[in-house]
């Protein structure tokens, strides 16, 4: 039993990225469309948000039949992670860029927001994505995107909807 904790594998670093690639991106956009929602005319906030919560990472904990308090941990975690550039003219997907939601400028409109990488909490070899997609900052939908990595390649997995509701 000893060497069975010796040899197992240290949990998942997120990954180090200079601008959330535009594949991810393309990602959800291809959730949306199968959700039926036109990607085409919703505005992305082009810089990764503080988007985990506690409440948003409760939202996680329960797609993995968890249920936690970890709203000290989602303070740390936002604390400790920087704001980085998405790459939506990588992205296939006709996003609209702004710089920031403004509830007022937006009240009709759907904005998505990203968060930076962190790493999955209740899955050992996991990292991810939380985005947020509203309608001017109302009436959100949550989604955790799951990144996973081999051979120091990362790759995207099934964009999973959260039960957040704000």
């Amino acid at each position: 039993m000893l060497c069975a904790c010796k040899s197992s594998a240290p949990p998942v670093e997120p990954p180090t990225w200079t601008q959330i690639p535009g594949a991810l991106l393309d990602s959800l956009c291809a959730k949306l469309q199968n959700e039926g929602i036109t990607p085409d005319n919703i505005g992305i906030v082009q810089t990764t948000q503080p988007l985990v919560t506690g409440a948003s990472l409760r939202s996680v904990a329960h797609n993995y039949g968890k249920d936690a308090e970890v709203g000290a941990l989602a303070q740390v975690i936002t604390s400790s992670t920087p704001s980085i550039p998405l790459a939506v003219k990588e992205a296939r997907c006709a996003w609209h860029p702004i710089a920031k939601l403004d509830p007022v400028r937006y009240h009709d409109r759907m904005i998505v927001e990203i968060s930076a990488p962190i790493a999955n909490p209740f899955a050992r070899n996991e990292a991810g994505v939380l985005a947020r997609m509203s309608l001017g900052g109302q009436n959100s939908q949550w989604y955790w995107i799951p990144l996973g990595q081999k051979n120091g390649q990362w790759a995207i997995g099934i964009v999973l909807p959260l039960d957040m509701h704000e």
